[in-house]
């Protein structure tokens, strides 16, 4: 397996999916990516992809850095501002320690550490302020 630049909220990205073992996974990319391995949390090409799984070994979240180039319909990507992510969505709601914007479940830009919550995404945070990752999770 290869990592393909797609991102389906909710279900996968780069690939690779939500609920499935993180051993198959690891099996399929081995060949052809980077892995480290850390308890709870895989690491593909130093870091261009995160898979976190839990104690049964499935996984519940892929996270991408800003290296991956693949944007989520135009609105969403990692490595966007603050500024990009007012202009280019409607609603910002701080979820599960991540903003999620227009109500599109499964899909967020992780917050830094500290922050949990917002009224409004500019009450913490500069129109500067980049978020590196963004991340693919179970819906709550």
């Amino acid at each position: 397996m290869r990592l393909i630049n797609e991102i389906v909220p909710g279900r996968s990205l780069g690939g690779i999916a939500l609920q499935t073992s993180i051993d198959a996974v690891i099996e399929s990319l081995r060949n052809h990516h980077a892995i480290k391995i850390s308890e709870g949390t895989v690491f593909i090409d130093d870091g261009l992809i995160t898979i976190g799984y839990d104690e049964s070994r499935s996984i519940y979240s892929v996270t991408c850095n800003s290296g991956f180039e693949c944007r989520y319909e135009g609105k969403l990507w990692a490595g966007m501002t603050v500024r990009e992510v007012l202009n280019n969505s409607t609603t910002q709601v701080a979820w599960g320690g991540a903003v999620v914007v227009d109500g599109i479940e499964g899909i967020g830009l992780p917050l830094p550490d500290g922050f949990d919550d917002f009224e409004r995404l500019t009450d913490h945070l500069p129109l500067y302020h980049v978020f590196e990752h963004l991340s693919v999770f179970i819906p709550g």
